[in-house]
């Protein structure tokens, strides 16, 4: 870079100011399932503010006036490209905290599901 290009980028360095652009909702149909704030000095991220819960739905204050098998409906809806973890994320605390035995086959299937709907998932962030 010669000093003529230095100078001007130096100057226009000490011109500009920081900027902050919002990263997300990732795409339209997915309702914002992350939004990240992003601090910009130039082309450079100085700071991430990630704003969790932007897809809140009071799902914690629902289930205080359900019981266990009413709140399954709400786990799905928490992340709907994946829903079958968080179905089986709470399923398996009732199911642990009430003793019952699930068959093998039974988890080989959640399994099965389950990746199935990561790996969906994760072809949609690729396809967006």
């Amino acid at each position: 870079m010669s000093p003529h290009e230095t100078e001007i980028v130096e100057r226009t360095r000490e011109t500009m100011e920081e900027m902050y652009v919002n990263m997300g909702p990732q795409h339209p149909s997915t309702h914002g399932v992350l939004r990240l704030l992003l601090k910009l000095d130039g082309e450079v991220v100085t700071e991430i503010i990630p704003y969790i819960g932007y897809l809140h739905r009071c799902h914690e204050k629902i289930g205080e006036n359900r019981i266990f098998t009413q709140i399954i409906p709400y786990t799905d809806r928490l992340d709907y490209l994946a829903s079958m973890y968080n179905n089986w994320g709470f399923v398996l605390t009732v199911e642990r905290h009430l003793g019952v035995a699930v068959p093998e086959r039974a988890e080989y299937m959640r399994v099965i599901l389950g990746e199935l709907q990561r790996i969906a998932s994760h072809l949609i962030w690729l396809g967006t």
